[in-house]
């Protein structure tokens, strides 16, 4: 797209030539009111891999100020992520260290209302538009008293700042790479809030879009936020616009500080800088360095600077002092747009404003109710679905194709008395049809989905319980479709008895074995990767049709396999159906042949063992495997939000 790139190169100039163009007193002038501050010391992190415990990062001490923009520099396995991990809060088990913000103590689960991490991934839902998407960031994060108009402002004002509105009426899955970075960062901005981490934000963008990218956060910072940004291997020209880096090596901090003083610091400790070398490559060939003598006094210079040295009383108060200014503010990112700050309850600002050392124990954003999340994340998950290729239209007209094709094969069977067995085998592959037509595309569809719940999740935008709960209702209507399509194109053309009754028992079977399918698909499917979970469905759940009844009868079993029978819920399933088709008193069969066997329905059950009325006790035992899958579904969610702290 020539014009896009046209447009991207011309923007990311002029905003590359505002931010350089900035004198340095004006940057002074900043750092001399900041408004936030994180300071960090003594910080551990440790984790397990292949059985060991491994020190990811260790003692590393450092901090970060509002107004500064800082790159977190060193070579692949140094320990930036992690440490971007630990800072956002996202990582807080096996953690050890001390966190401070503007002078308190920080509560992780406070520190995540008021900040954001985006990480180098960031999961989107792709069949939403950009619009769509923004608008459920602002419905999700800001008050639910916010009038509509002013969340329609609030996402237009954001959208132009980022040079997104020509693309707002586009599909996720269709933007650029810069488009999505650009999205990312839109989407946090709904709230403002004051602390921003970006694992690297310039990762599979070329040098435009990179410096592009890199300038609209160096202008987030000048407004009095804090920027902390992992960068790899940035050039020359990209090093120059952060105002700060730490530089990290094998998880430890070799230095922290203002970039212009990084390089002699390094040549103070005996490294020789190259004439006209970027300082950026200069900073990972010191830090790929093995920890001999000046790479580990590097290491305890940092250590003094920022662990070493007691804070300062009077420091913290004005820190705080200056925290109130920057909640009054406006966030200003250029003359012509204005977000204002906002906060979740005005109540809660002033108290803030008067006790601003206790800024960690106060939410600076507001919950949505969860009913009106689950409102939101319900209509969201209905508009994906609807656009989903595999999910709706393709499994949609594969249940109408497949029943067909058994209606056809097995046509006008389903009175005749001589063909009895060949409709019992009808029935079972309906069975096999309906549980797996329903449970692999429900894998399928469950990585997007789950990175985007356990993002925003871990950034406070709704609750596990309201997640759940959308999940349950916007499926319904596929778990409705499917089933009912299938089962009465193949009910009708197999000619089933011309009894509504019993065609409501088959249709609700139908259902509740949807429903089994479906959620046995999410399980697995959020608990492992794709490849794993379509290997483990179908290997639980087909030896469990040896127990079935079909194959062999249950009472010819060993005793040994007999409690099989009594958990697998294709017996109930098949004993159910076979009830619902034959039992009930049904009457004799035609029969155009000289002897029909199995002619009396009566008979049929007896001799398959499923004699008496059952059909009550398999829907109950059904519904038991609906609960428990519904709870391991629920406890996969829970393991995988565990695994990503």
């Amino acid at each position: 797209m020539p014009n896009e790139d046209k447009l991207a190169t011309t923007d990311s100039t002029s905003a590359e030539i505002e931010a350089t163009s900035t004198s340095s007193s004006v940057n002074e002038s900043l750092l001399g009111q900041q408004k936030f501050k994180l300071q960090f010391s003594n910080v551990s992190y440790i984790t397990k891999q292949n059985k060991k415990l491994v020190k990811i990062l260790n003692d590393v001490c450092g901090e970060f100020k509002s107004g500064r923009l800082t790159a977190v520099l060193g070579p692949s396995g140094a320990g930036k992520t992690s440490i971007l991990n630990v800072l956002s809060g996202f990582k807080a088990s096996n953690v050890s260290g001390q966190f401070t913000f503007n002078g308190s103590e920080r509560n992780v689960l406070t520190f995540r209302k008021s900040s954001c991490y985006i990480p180098q991934d960031f999961a989107l839902l792709d069949l939403l538009t950009v619009q769509e998407t923004m608008n459920d960031s602002a419905d999700l994060k800001l008050p639910a008293k916010t009038i509509s108009a002013e969340k329609r402002k609030i996402v237009d004002d954001i959208l132009q700042i980022l040079n997104m509105d020509k693309c707002r009426h586009r599909l996720v899955r269709n933007l650029s790479g810069g488009e999505r970075k650009r999205l990312s960062i839109a989407i946090e901005l709904v709230t403002n809030p004051p602390v921003m981490f970006f694992d690297e934000p310039t990762s599979g963008l070329d040098s435009v879009a990179s410096l592009q990218v890199i300038n609209y956060l160096r202008r987030l910072a000048l407004d009095g936020h804090i920027i902390v940004c992992v960068i790899h291997q940035p050039s020359s020209r990209l090093i120059k616009l952060f105002d700060d880096v730490l530089v990290m090596s094998r998880g430890q901090v070799l230095y922290s500080g203002p970039e212009r003083e990084m390089i002699a610091t390094f040549e103070a400790a005996g490294f020789a800088f190259p004439n006209y070398y970027n300082p950026a490559d200069f900073a990972l060939e010191v830090s790929s360095e093995e920890h001999n003598k000046p790479i580990l006094g590097l290491i305890e210079r940092n250590k003094k600077r920022h662990c070493g040295v007691d804070k300062q009383p009077n420091e913290d108060a004005n820190l705080c002092v200056h925290g109130k200014s920057n909640i009054q503010s406006t966030f200003n990112l250029n003359s012509h747009t204005t977000i204002e700050m906002r906060s979740n309850n005005e109540a809660q600002v002033e108290r803030m404003l008067h006790e601003p050392c206790r800024l960690t124990s106060v939410r600076l954003r507001s919950e949505v109710n969860i009913w009106r999340q689950l409102v939101i994340l319900t209509r969201r998950s209905l508009r994906t679905m609807s656009r989903n290729l595999i999910a709706v239209q393709l499994r949609v007209f594969m249940h109408v194709l497949v029943a067909a094709l058994v209606g056809a094969v097995f046509w006008d069977i389903g009175n005749d008395g001589a063909r009895t067995l060949t409709n019992i085998s009808c029935i079972f592959f309906i069975i096999m049809f309906i549980f797996f037509g329903n449970s692999m595309p429900s894998i399928l569809l469950c990585p997007q989905e789950t990175a985007v719940f356990i993002r925003e999740y871990l950034n406070g935008w709704y609750s596990l319980r309201a997640y759940y709960a959308s999940k349950l209702l916007s499926d319904l209507p596929m778990l409705f479709i499917c089933p009912t399509l299938f089962t009465t194109i193949i009910y009708f053309m197999t000619s089933q008895p011309d009894d509504m009754a019993r065609f409501a028992m088959c249709w609700g079977i139908s259902l509740i074995l949807a429903i089994i399918g479906h959620f046995m698909g999410l399980a697995f499917g959020s608990t492992f990767d794709v490849q794993m979970a379509i290997l483990l469905v179908p290997g639980v759940a087909i030896p469990f049709m040896i127990f079935s009844g079909f194959f062999i009868r249950i009472h010819e079993l060993s005793s040994v396999f007999r409690p099989l029978c009594d958990i697998s819920f294709y017996r109930y399933t098949m004993e159910a159906l076979m009830q619902a088709i034959y039992g009930y008193n049904r009457p004799d069969l035609e029969c155009h042949r000289e002897f029909c066997y199995f002619k009396s329905p009566t008979k049929l059950l007896k001799e398959l063992g499923m004699l008496g009325d059952l059909y009550g006790h398999d829907i109950f035992i059904l519904l038991l495997w609906i609960i428990f899958f519904k709870v391991l579904f629920f406890l996969s969610l829970v393991l995988r939000i565990k695994r990503a702290q």
